[in-house]
């Protein structure tokens, strides 16, 4: 779930956000900049972590395809060879693990860039994202106050 939402947020980072008026407000990037007051030189170094990061995980994601798609095939046919299954998932592994590793690399790149009040905003968010489905239920109950 993590790795599905961390995909979405910084996919959306080069989307604007839009007002009720559908005038850009300002993009997520710049949100994310504002709400962890990151300096001109923390938000340039973020900008060279996404750039690692995009440049690294494409072509893992591209030989992943490709390992999952031999497995699929292999799988299809009639009695296929349970050696050549497992080496293509050992190798499917081993690549999952390398977009873990890019993807830790570049939360603890960004994390370690930022300031202990920083760290703290950032570390709120991550609380807020596990409360996030429950805001409903609490609203229903009354036990929040309706949105405006």
């Amino acid at each position: 779930m993590r790795k599905v939402l961390l995909t979405v947020v910084i996919a959306a980072l080069a989307l604007p956000v839009l007002g009720q008026d559908g005038v850009i407000l300002e993009t997520p990037r710049d949100a994310v900049i504002r709400f962890l007051a990151l300096t001109p030189d923390q938000a340039t170094a973020w900008d060279a972590l996404i750039a690692a990061r995009e440049q690294a995980v494409p072509p893992l994601r591209d030989q992943l395809t490709g390992l999952e798609e031999q497995i699929k095939g292999l799988l299809a046919q009639p009695g296929p060879d349970p050696s050549a299954v497992g080496a293509l998932v050992i190798q499917a592994a081993g690549v999952r693990r390398q977009l873990e590793a890019a993807r830790g690399a570049y939360v603890a790149g960004f994390e370690a860039m930022l300031a202990a009040d920083q760290l703290a905003r950032l570390n709120f968010m991550r609380r807020a994202e596990r409360a996030a489905p429950l805001v409903p239920a609490f609203r229903l109950a009354g036990l929040l106050p309706p949105n405006p």
